[in-house]
């Protein structure tokens, strides 16, 4: 090897060449342009210093003794470093079509054909350096895209999928198409022990397909935390995403209340597949197609549609996908499709492992078959949600204090009225809620106080003002038809009211809360409360759909008054350092 110095700091070039006269003078043109040279007699030795010295750019003769120059070349190329572009020119007299298409062939990016003058030969370097140069910067930028999606993948794990809630019940699939999952999964307890669960697929898939997955991920969470219903936490990520995404990035998305307190699932599909509900033995009960635009789209939800309610057993089954699962390609162009799906999640419900079933028959139908979209499922048991929240009700129940000095005048109150129209449209146990806590903190134990502010607020609302009677829910089908039944007269609602009025008294260890809710219904027996054993079937027969016997567990004073038409209840609880 002879090295031929230019600048110090110089690009490297390898000249291959038989004839030491073209080395000397193709050297002399490439210092003038500032590169160092190295230089090598024939193919082999040409090879050997490639792999030393990993030069920025190569000349090559062609004939040559030992290697030619196209043997030479595609060793040359087939040893090239992933992400670097070393230019190779070929120089050479043969000026045929063969020698060109050979040279191409043999991994060449140019060919010089003698004689040519510096110019000509200066200019040709200039022109392949340029776009050696222009490939460095993009293979740069790639480099660095992708270490950020890396992190933003760390960093979207960190922010929510370990924050779900009971993923040790609730079966997952999330496969990404590329290093970032356009596809969110998100899981979330509401203070009534209802259990939220969101399938959202965002536009495409990639880092830029989730720019909105984080605010929506908070926003899920703590609308759901504060025990807004699906109607209103579907209402305001919609509006959100129509303000924060660009104009083509939408989500499509399946959001899901199960509710074993209703018995019911409330099921809103807006541009997911089929959202399926099984029973225990994988029969379809179910299946709720597409209802609504994907969130996003519009600045307003449809007003002429509204949330599903489906009855439902303790051993149902919900099942989420994304169109990753429906829209999977074999080799043969052929869809995965809705019956092999169908097929492969019955198999899965009879084999309690819906999940892994699903993703192996997906993987076993696509073999080999580059994925083309994020695949994604839920996979949610119906029941044993119930068992679970009374566990931790029974856990924050207030203690029976003995300090239970009544003070005349409340720290403070916060007094609501609602009426008409106002009555379908808001949800006053949220607003409550977060006054109290910015108050007076987080608490455990307000958890039991949303409880009792939803149970004599919806008792108020409906069995009152909308005069629904819990006769309804006594059918397999009931809880469905009261909540329809529920929603018609919402909309139609123009009259009545709903007097919410809190009042809060601290203690020497904790504190008292007093909840009084008054409404324009006609009232009921109440008197007969004080007759009836506190617990029991036939108490809770008698008070089917009003709560009260769970308002009772809760409170240390439960009243009615005004024909039933006014509650009072009174909440004590011990403040967390005193029970130590």
């Amino acid at each position: 090897m002879s090295l031929l110095s230019g600048h110090k700091q110089g690009k490297l070039a390898l000249v291959v060449d038989d004839s030491a006269t073209q080395r000397k003078v193709l050297s002399v043109l490439l210092i003038e342009e500032g590169y160092r040279v190295i230089t090598a007699e024939d193919g082999a030795r040409g090879v050997a210093l490639y792999i030393q010295q990993q030069p920025d750019l190569v000349l090559m003769d062609i004939s040559m003794p030992v290697m030619n120059g196209y043997q030479a070349a595609r060793k040359i190329k087939s040893l090239s470093l992933k992400n670097n572009l070393c230019p190779l020119i070929f120089i050479t007299s043969m000026d045929t079509d063969e020698s060109f298409i050979e040279s191409i062939d043999a991994g060449g990016d140019g060919i010089l054909v003698r004689p040519f003058s510096p110019e000509v030969f200066k200019a040709k370097i200039k022109s392949i350096q340029r776009i050696s140069d222009l490939y460095s910067q993009v293979k740069r930028l790639q480099q660095q895209q992708q270490k950020d999606a890396e992190l933003a993948e760390q960093l979207m794990f960190g922010v929510i999928e370990t924050r779900n809630y009971a993923l040790d019940k609730i079966g997952i699939i999330k496969k990404a198409a590329a290093l970032f999952s356009g596809d969110i999964q998100l899981t979330a307890l509401s203070p009534n022990g209802d259990v939220n669960v969101l399938l959202g697929d965002f536009t495409g898939h990639g880092l830029r397909s989730s720019i909105g997955a984080i605010p929506l991920a908070e926003t899920f969470r703590a609308m759901t935390k504060k025990g807004f219903s699906l109607a209103e936490i579907i209402t305001q990520v919609n509006q959100q995403l129509y303000h924060l995404l660009p104009a083509d990035l939408f989500l499509a998305a399946g959001v899901v209340t199960i509710s074993n307190h209703d018995q019911s699932v409330y099921v809103f599909n807006a541009g997911l597949p089929d959202t399926y509900l099984f029973d225990h033995q994988g029969k379809i009960k179910k299946k709720i197609s597409s209802f609504h635009p994907p969130l996003g789209v519009l600045s307003n939800l449809l007003t002429d549609v509204s949330v599903k309610v489906l009855s439902i057993e303790q051993n149902d089954r919900i099942v989420l996908i994304s169109d990753g699962i429906i829209e999977a390609r074999n080799e043969q162009g052929e869809m995965f499709g809705y019956q092999r799906f169908e097929d492969a999640a019955i198999q899965g419900v009879n084999g309690h492992s819906v999940s892994q079933t699903v993703l192996r028959q997906v993987e076993l139908f696509c073999q080999q078959m580059p994925q083309e979209d994020d695949i994604s499922l839920i996979d949610l048991p119906c029941g044993g949600w119930q068992q679970s929240f009374a566990v931790n009700q029974q856990n924050m129940q207030p203690l029976k204090v003995s300090d239970t000095q009544n003070n005349a005048i409340p720290a403070w109150h916060w007094d609501l009225n609602l009426t008409g129209k106002r009555l379908a449209k808001i949800n006053p146990v949220p607003l409550a809620m977060n006054y109290i806590q910015e108050l007076e903190g987080h608490g455990d134990h307000w958890q039991s106080l949303f409880t009792i502010l939803t149970e004599l607020y919806m008792n108020a609302l409906d069995h009152g003002v909308l005069r629904l009677s819990s006769g309804l829910k006594s059918s397999p089908e009931g809880f469905a038809q009261y909540f329809s039944e529920r929603e018609k007269r919402l909309k139609h609602l123009t009259l009545g009211f709903i007097h919410i009025v809190i009042q809060y008294y601290p203690l020497s260890n904790g504190g008292k809360i007093v909840v009084k809710v008054k409404d324009s219904g006609d009232g009921f027996d109440f008197p007969v409360l004080n007759t009836m054993p506190k617990q029991g079937v036939a108490h809770q027969q008698q008070l089917s759909g009003r709560g009260i016997e769970l308002v009772q567990q809760l409170c240390q004073d439960l009243q009615f008054s005004e024909h039933g038409t006014l509650a009072k209840a009174s909440f004590f609880w011990q403040n967390q350092q005193d029970k130590n």
